[in-house]
């Protein structure tokens, strides 16, 4: 199923966002890596238009080695994994040992949190 650009895609760009911040702003993504028009943030993380940014989350993951990203030194880049708490890893494996139990007992159908490749979540 092909991608079809939402409206959210490149919300944050120089001209709805990054150009209207202050200096002293960071900017923060830990939601939907389509949201940020990435070249527009390397520029203004780059010519101080912005004092910096956190980003969880990417267009492509990983991200590109030839993403302009990679060069800025104000940016502080995670793999991922803003949702990992300190109950994460608990809920994890309860999940996984209620998917293993349906499973085991021929329940496949019945599995919690499964992942719909062809919505892509």
């Amino acid at each position: 199923m092909p991608k079809v650009a939402g409206l959210t895609d490149d919300f944050f760009n120089t001209e709805s966002a990054f150009s209207k911040m202050k200096k002293s702003a960071v900017f923060m993504n830990i939601g939907r890596g389509t949201t940020v028009k990435e070249e527009d943030l390397a520029k203004a993380l780059n010519d101080g238009t912005i004092a910096g940014a956190v980003l969880d989350v990417f267009k492509t993951e990983p991200l590109p080695k030839e993403n302009p990203l990679w060069e800025c030194k104000n940016l502080l880049l995670t793999p991922h994994c803003a949702d990992q708490d300190r109950e994460f890893m608990h809920r994890s494996m309860a999940t996984f040992a209620k998917n293993l139990n349906l499973f085991g007992e021929g329940g496949e159908a019945a599995l919690i949190n499964v992942c719909d490749k062809q919505k892509g979540y």
